[in-house]
């Protein structure tokens, strides 16, 4: 193999990939650091919609070379999405509207699993698609005791409190990868492991925030269940449900009579959309070109899991960099005016996303955000961001969240930080 090259090295033909990178749709100039609530979406993911819709059968099937075809398709993007996060097989994948509707439909799947009396864990660190299933199917509709972990004042994970929650009546703890809100990543494998020490409990992980940031391996962690979005991947609106095999045979989610009672077939109510599933392979592909790029075009001949696992380490190592420039950055702004929530430390960038929670004093975070486009052409987002982090336990209806891809650079962040420099300031 080649010499790998870095990502700012190629930033110039990444940064092509992604249209709507520079320009919105208007023709707007734009600094774009919503990709948190939704990455770009890759070129070639944009292209295969027409010739999906023209060229594939609504329906799969076995005779017709249509149908044929079709069913290939699926069983195709399963795969894909399998080895994007080393899933044991393509039928442990099924797909839906959301990773939200994923979790609720596996949360409805879990009755009849479960004895009659017992409890769930969440977190206060989550997205709340992994939280409110939990708590309306098992805590409001069967009665369970949905117990909630707190999260420490650095924004992180209070693992003690979560395993002092967990005991021989726990039937599901529910956790995040990393934070939406703060982009806290939490230490799922060695989580996993003191949870199972202690309870043979079902783990289930919500993925959508990390899965752009780094690698997933479902193996390695010894996850039970696992979702994550199209959208949050450069793809379409799509969710991705992963569950072992072993599992969801033996679950009874909601579907008509008439559907399959087979895995995964039986998770998935209607007929897939087959356009939203052309552009999730276009846009797993691009990692696959990105991992070609950067580590030489012989490696696209290898299995495609390494070659994941290859990409996703170099978009980790590399957007490290951009959080420690923006890490950096804040320590220069007046503490009185301003403050970031979650992990500030430079040195410890290997423990969050590129995902930055703040308050601006004297100004509300509307306001933040309408100044920075307005002033600077930067896009940011404000509001809670579904994020318990943020709702829950900080107790804030709003905050300001900058969120990075590796698709931005050094660049991208300077300028952010001038932007908002002037904004404490009051010079803008």
């Amino acid at each position: 193999m080649t010499t790998p090259k870095s990502i700012p090295s190629i930033h110039d033909k990444i940064r092509a990939r992604f249209p709507q990178l520079e320009r919105d749709q208007f023709g707007n100039k734009r600094v774009y650091l919503n990709s948190g609530a939704g990455s770009l979406m890759v070129d070639s993911a944009m292209s295969v919609s027409f010739e999906a819709a023209r060229l594939l059968n609504p329906m799969p099937g076995a005779v017709t070379p249509g149908e044929k075809s079709t069913a290939e398709f699926h069983s195709r993007v399963r795969g894909i999405a399998a080895d994007f996060l080393n899933a044991a097989g393509a039928e442990e994948i099924s797909f839906h509207l959301s990773a939200t509707n994923a979790l609720f439909n596996l949360a409805v799947a879990l009755r009849g699993w479960f004895p009659e009396h017992g409890n769930i864990v969440v977190t206060d660190l989550d997205h709340m698609a992994n939280i409110s299933p939990w708590e309306d199917v098992w805590g409001r509709g069967r009665g369970w005791d949905v117990r909630r972990t707190r999260v420490n004042a650095d924004g992180t994970l209070d693992i003690d409190h979560l395993l002092s929650l967990v005991d021989d009546r726990t039937g599901i703890v529910a956790v995040t990868m990393a934070s939406n809100g703060f982009g806290s990543i939490v230490p799922l494998k060695e989580l996993i492991g003191l949870i199972r020490r202690r309870s043979p409990t079902l783990v289930c992980v919500d993925a959508v925030h990390h899965a752009l940031h780094g690698p997933i391996d479902v193996r390695g962690m010894d996850v039970d269940a696992l979702v994550f979005s199209g959208y949050k991947i450069f793809g379409p609106m799509l969710g991705v449900l992963y569950g072992k095999k072993a599992l969801l045979d033996k679950l009874e989610p909601y579907r008509v009579e008439t559907n399959k009672n087979e895995t995964p077939f039986k998770y998935e109510q209607g007929m897939l959309n087959n356009v939203n599933l052309a552009c999730l392979e276009a846009a797993l592909d691009y990692l696959l070109w990105l991992e070609a790029e950067l580590f030489g075009k012989s490696s696209g001949a290898g299995a495609r899991r390494p070659r994941f696992q290859r990409v996703m380490e170099a978009i980790e190592d590399y957007e490290r960099s951009l959080s420690r420039i923006v890490l950096e950055g804040f320590r220069r702004f007046d503490p009185y005016r301003f403050r970031c929530h979650g992990l500030t430390d430079p040195s410890r960038c290997d423990e969050r996303d590129p995902t930055f929670a703040f308050e601006v004093e004297g100004l509300a975070p509307a306001d933040v955000k309408r100044r920075l486009w307005e002033e600077s052409a930067v896009q940011i987002a404000d509001g809670n961001h579904y994020s318990a982090a943020v709702f829950r336990h900080l107790g804030r209806p709003a905050l300001c969240r900058a969120s990075f891809a590796h698709y931005d650079d050094a660049a991208t962040a300077r300028t952010f930080l001038e932007a908002l420099g002037r904004l404490i300031e009051g010079k803008s």
